[in-house]
C-alpha cells in the first residue's frame, strides 16, 4: 500500500509503498480517511524531530487522523465494519505505573512510543492495524471534526491539569468565590482556538492573543464565540493591568511564556502545551523577581504533554457541546482539505492557508 514516508534525523519526505497491514484476531484493519498536519509533522519532516521504529529505515508519519473500521478480528466485540474511529498516538513502555494504568501520557521511563512521530508507523497510508482500545468509535454527527480530535485531547489535558490547580483554594472545586474564572491563550493556531472553546464551554471568561489582525480568520472566530481577542505585536501593553487565574500556552514561545508570568493572578496556573520550536532558545528573565512571585502568590507553572484515551473522550463530549452552543464553529477550524498526493508544499513548513489542513486520503 501506500504511504508517506520519512527518515528522521534526515530532513525529507517520500510517497511509498510499505506491506499491507493484516489484523490479527484481537485487532482491527482501519482505512484512513484523512489525516490533520500540524507543526510537528513538519518539524518531523525537517529533520529536527522524530525516531525510527527500531531496525527500520523509514517512519510512516501522521498522528492527527480518522479512519474507517474494513476488517474485524474473531476477538473483536467493540467496534465492527463501518465504524469510523479515531485512534490515539501515544503508546506506554508496559514498565511504569502510570502505563500499566492506561496513562501512558505520564510515562515515567520515557521508553513511551507515539504512532508517526517516536519508533512507531503513524497514520498517512491507506490502511493501519490497531488494537480497540487505542481506538476511539466518532459519532456521526462528528464526521467532519473528528480529525480534530487528537489536538483537542492534548487540549483537554491541559485544561484539566490548570484546573486540578486552581481547585486547591476552594472548598467546592470550580466555584470560585462567585466570579467567573478568567483566562488568557496564548497564540490562535488550531490548538489555541480548541483551547479556547474548551475553556469557554468550562465558564471561563476568555482572552486570546497573537499577532493576526482583526480581519484574519481567528479573530473572526473568536468574536463568534465571544472570547476577546487582542493583537500583542506592539507588546502586552495592550492587555491593561489585566491579571488572570489560567494562562495556556499554545505557541511554544519561551520568551512569551515567561513574559506571561507576570500577568498570572493569586493561586493562578500557567500550564505549557505549545512546545518550543526551538529547545536551545535562551531568554533572560527576571529570575528572583519571577519566582518569588509565583511562592507568595501560590502560583503554579505546569507542563502537559499529549492524551490518554478519557481525554479524547473528553473532547467529544465537547464536540457536542460546542455543536449545541456555536454551531459549527469546531469543523469551521479545517481550513481546507487536499488530496493527500499534494503533501510537498504542505510538508514543506510553507504557511497553511487558514487554521487547519487536512489531507485526504481515503474514498
Amino acid at each position: 500500500m501506500e504511504a508517506l514516508l520519512v527518515a528522521p534525523p534526515r530532513a525529507g519526505v517520500r510517497m511509498g509503498k510499505v506491506p499491507d497491514p493484516s489484523p490479527g484476531p484481537d485487532e482491527v484493519k482501519v482505512r484512513v480517511l484523512e489525516c490533520g498536519i500540524c507543526r510537528t509533522d513538519r518539524e518531523i519532516v525537517a529533520g529536527r524531530y522524530g525516531a525510527l521504529p527500531e531496525g527500520r529505515p523509514d517512519l510512516v508519519l501522521g498522528h492527527e487522523n480518522l479512519g474507517k473500521v474494513v476488517q474485524v478480528g474473531a476477538a473483536v466485540r467493540n467496534l465492527r465494519v463501518g465504524d469510523e474511529v479515531v485512534a490515539t498516538v501515544r503508546r506506554g513502555c508496559g514498565i511504569c505505573r502510570c502505563c500499566r494504568t492506561s496513562r501512558p501520557d505520564f510515562c515515567e521511563t520515557g521508553l513511551f512510543t507515539e504512532r508517526g512521530i517516536k519508533g512507531r508507523d503513524g497514520y498517512l497510508a491507506e490502511f493501519y492495524v490497531e488494537r480497540p482500545e487505542h481506538l476511539v468509535r466518532v459519532p456521526r454527527p462528528h464526521r467532519l471534526s473528528a480529525v480534530l480530535l487528537v489536538p483537542l485531547s492534548v487540549v483537554e489535558k491541559a485544561v484539566q491539569q490548570g484546573k486540578r490547580v486552581l481547585d486547591r483554594t476552594e472548598v467546592v472545586p470550580g466555584t470560585n468565590g462567585g466570579r467567573p474564572r478568567t483566562a488568557l491563550v496564548m497564540g490562535t493556531g488550531a490548538l489555541g482556538i480548541l483551547a479556547v472553546l474548551v475553556l469557554a464551554a468550562e465558564g471561563f471568561e476568555v482572552t486570546a492573543i497573537d499577532r493576526e489582525r482583526e480581519d484574519a480568520p481567528p479573530a473572526s472566530m473568536l468574536t463568534a464565540i465571544g472570547a476577546r481577542h487582542a493583537n500583542v505585536s506592539a507588546g502586552l501593553s495592550v492587555l491593561g493591568k489585566q491579571r488572570f487565574d489560567l494562562i495556556l500556552d499554545a505557541t511554544g514561545s519561551a520568551a512569551l511564556h515567561f513574559d506571561l508570568t507576570s500577568r498570572l493572578g493569586p493561586n493562578g496556573a500557567l500550564v505549557a502545551a505549545g512546545i518550543a520550536a526551538d529547545a536551545g532558545d535562551e531568554v533572560s528573565v527576571p529570575a528572583g523577581e519571577m519566582v518569588r512571585r509565583l511562592m507568595t502568590q501560590n502560583q503554579a507553572i505546569v507542563g502537559s504533554v499529549n492524551a490518554s484515551r478519557r481525554h479524547f473522550e473528553m473532547g467529544l463530549r465537547h464536540l457536542t457541546a460546542f455543536r449545541r452552543r456555536w454551531g459549527t464553529v469546531a469543523e469551521q477550524l479545517v481550513s481546507q482539505r487536499l488530496p493527500w498526493t499534494e503533501y510537498g508544499p504542505i510538508l514543506s513548513g510553507g504557511k497553511s492557508e487558514g487554521v487547519k489542513t487536512v489531507l485526504t486520503i481515503g474514498r
